[in-house]
């Protein structure tokens, strides 16, 4: 049976872990994708000593290439709501060098003090998060003065895929949308910011290019 990844990411310690956790590296492989991190660390801009979280780390690439930027004196800790994730964090870079923590925790209710950390990245999650504004808040609550809050997020209404049946097409992307408890918070999140407080705030459109064997089991079971 083929895996709902629109589901199974709301709930991956019930669903086919192993099949998500190759689908995930599998789409950090995705050139698009890797062009779009490198853009974030470029806006992001760690220094060494930093202390960053990246909240939905998944199976913890991302925080450990972040984790070589912080050096010595640096930390990134990575935090997911999924068990299995983040024992797959550990399993990959428990025992590297880099200054890396991995914690299973819901990215609106983090378990580290006020103003913890100079950057907070989180990428490909809001849309599963019910309650935006705790997740804000929790935001808000955990970066340091003059930190930086990077998010990075889909508006699956603006999903494109060639179809010759224009109504069908849209009905399908419209589905896609709904499946997610904010399938469109790519588009919203410039208000979120601004609502919530954030200053210097830029908002940079990025698009992900799959492939068509790729997308077929993004729209699997949907």
């Amino acid at each position: 049976m083929p895996q709902n990844i629109t589901d199974a990411f709301q709930k991956v310690d019930s669903s086919d872990s192993e099949f998500l956790i190759q689908f995930l590296v599998d789409a950090n492989r995705i050139p698009s994708v890797l062009e779009s991190f490198r853009s974030q660390l470029d806006l992001l801009g760690i220094r060494q000593g930093d202390q960053v979280l990246d909240i939905g780390c998944g199976i913890g690439e991302r925080a450990a290439q972040m984790g070589e930027l912080v050096g010595p004196t640096g930390k990134v800790v990575g935090t997911d709501i999924s068990e299995v994730m983040v024992a797959a964090s550990k399993q990959s870079y428990g025992e590297s060098d880099l200054p890396l923590e991995f914690h299973v925790a819901d990215a609106c209710r983090q378990p580290f003090p006020d103003r913890s950390f100079d950057r907070i990245r989180t990428e490909r999650v809001l849309m599963y998060v019910d309650d935006l504004a705790a997740a804000f808040s929790e935001f808000r609550r955990l970066l340091k003065d003059g930190g930086k809050l990077l998010v990075v997020d889909f508006a699956w209404d603006s999903l494109i895929f060639g179809n010759r049946d224009k109504a069908l097409t849209r009905r399908i992307t419209h589905y896609v949308c709904d499946s997610f408890p904010n399938g469109r918070v790519g588009a919203d999140l410039y208000r979120l910011f601004h609502n919530f407080g954030f200053e210097g705030v830029t908002a940079t459109p990025i698009g992900y290019q799959c492939s068509l064997e790729f997308t077929k089991r993004v729209l699997a079971g949907c």
